[in-house]
């Protein structure tokens, strides 16, 4: 088993590990959140994290992204140790400053929109998080870049189970979302100590920063803020404007249906930040085998997509219900539009890092820049003449939108991949769970109707040929790997 397949696998197995047991844990905070709050509060402490989100691309503007992309090219190199260090000093200092930066920009956006003082309170609190993710979020790049995610997945571990426990004394307290912005903060603080004690660890340290690398470091990495900018904004702008031409309460129902998503793109997440690193190393050392990776990895992330969404779609009313109370039924509606948007998420990160490791950045920017510019035009239209149902329909299509054109720049080949493995024989052992979860929905528990979909599931996919032999072997190959690797 080649290196890539070892080092994948144990970057996704460790941090989907690390990253399932407490996602779990953080779920279940996030509905007590939402339960706790209510819909109005929960509304503005949603928009406080949007107008965040999208400020943060200043934060680093797309250095981050290419700073992975050149350690992993650069360890192998001969001078590659003392050009990372470099590297490394420089992006330290820039992200600081840009931090700063974003800070006030952050804090003026919220004064000009008229948002009410409370909430230009909490977000001027929340500007001490977007400095301290300056010098965090350096340090993770750099495991990353070492395709370390393992230590990056436990660091990122210790910050979670640090705000649920601090957040959930806030919350106890009565202290409101302030509470868990501050429970937060202190969450980042020892978020950022552990990433800085384990790049002190692998031996690496900045080297003197100079001022004379910064613009052209900033040249450099203009694609990769582009996309970062632009997928931040097609992510939140949307809460953004249903909080000012709507309502807190609507910004609420919406975001609670959000909320389930972004659980739901877990795995994705996981599985494609692993194989950006060893891809990029991969795509230098040996171009031919990106097309046989990309067909697997296309498969799998279809075949685990498809359930997550149609079982969803098929039970979103009684789910809101157990998850967040009937005062939050109106949300049922949204996540039925809104988690259409999970399989082309799933598909749109994979493909974007293929274009960005190929060296098409400037192509993938201005794929992502047309996506949400759609979506910001248009919603500046939805979102006050048909609310947060416009909204989640818009989301679903900016995605469909940033999957065609990434299809279109790889059609040379994506044409040449099985897709009748990758797409159509989980299409159909979805629908056949689908249909078999519809039938039940009004016969037993929802506990139980989720746990048959997840039992049916894998027996459709056999029972359509949509997983068989070979995935068998490659998975217990992997395996073997594995096991020879920790003897």
């Amino acid at each position: 088993m080649n290196n890539f397949s070892k080092t994948v696998l144990r970057n996704s197995a460790v941090s989907l590990a690390a990253q399932l047991a407490i996602k779990i844990i953080s779920f279940g905070f996030s509905v007590f959140i939402i339960r706790n709050l209510g819909a109005k509060d929960f509304g503005q402490y949603s928009a406080i994290a949007a107008f965040g989100t999208i400020f943060l691309f200043i934060a680093d503007l797309g250095l981050s992204t290419y700073m992975v992309r050149q350690v992993a090219r650069l360890r192998d190199t001969p001078n590659g140790d003392e050009e990372i260090k470099q590297l490394f000093g420089n992006i330290l200092i820039l992200r600081l400053l840009l931090s700063a930066l974003a800070s006030v920009l952050l804090l003026t956006a919220a004064w000009i929109t008229g948002r009410p003082l409370i909430m230009i309170g909490a977000i001027g609190l929340n500007t001490l998080g977007i400095m301290m993710y300056g010098a965090q979020g350096t340090f993770d790049m750099v495991l990353y870049g070492y395709e370390r995610l393992d230590l990056s997945a436990r660091a990122k571990l210790f910050y979670q189970i640090t705000f649920i426990l601090l957040g959930s004394v806030a919350l106890l307290q009565g202290t409101g979302y302030y509470g868990l912005i501050v429970a937060n903060l202190g969450s980042i603080g020892l978020y950022t100590y552990i990433c800085w004690r384990w790049v002190r660890k692998l031996g690496i340290h900045p080297s003197r920063a100079s001022m004379k690398s910064w613009l052209p470091l900033l040249r450099i990495s203009v694609p990769f803020a582009i996309i970062s900018f632009a997928l931040g904004l097609s992510y939140k702008f949307d809460s953004v404007l249903l909080n000012i031409y709507r309502s807190d309460l609507e910004t609420g129902y919406y975001n609670a249906a959000y909320n389930l998503i972004f659980s739901a793109v877990l795995i994705s997440n996981v599985i494609n930040t692993s194989l950006y690193p060893s891809l990029t190393r991969q795509v230098t050392v040996n171009p031919g085998r990106l097309s046989p990776i990309v067909d697997r990895v296309l498969r799998y992330l279809v075949t685990i997509a498809l359930p997550i969404t149609v079982g969803i779609w098929a039970l979103a009313n009684p789910l809101v219900t157990l998850l967040y109370t009937k005062s939050y039924q109106p949300a049922a509606p949204a996540m039925q539009i809104i988690i259409w948007v999970v399989p082309f998420m799933y598909l749109s990160e994979f493909l974007g890092y293929v274009v960005l490791i190929t060296g098409r950045e400037k192509i993938a920017a201005r794929s992502v820049l047309i996506s949400t510019g759609f979506n910001v035009v248009i919603n500046l239209w939805v979102v006050p003449h048909f609310g947060y149902l416009g909204s989640a329909v818009m989301t679903v299509l900016t995605e469909i939108i940033l999957v065609g054109q990434y299809v279109w720049v790889l059609s040379s080949m994506l044409r040449k991949l099985n897709w009748i493995n990758i797409l159509v024989r989980p299409l159909l052992a979805s629908a056949l769970m689908g249909t078999l979860v519809v039938f039940l929905r009004s016969a037993v528990p929802l506990p139980v109707n989720v746990l048959i979909g997840m039992v049916s599931y894998p027996i459709f996919l056999f029972v359509v040929g949509a997983f068989g032999k070979d995935d068998f072997n490659f998975i217990r190959a992997l395996r073997m790997s594995s096991k020879a690797d920790n003897a």
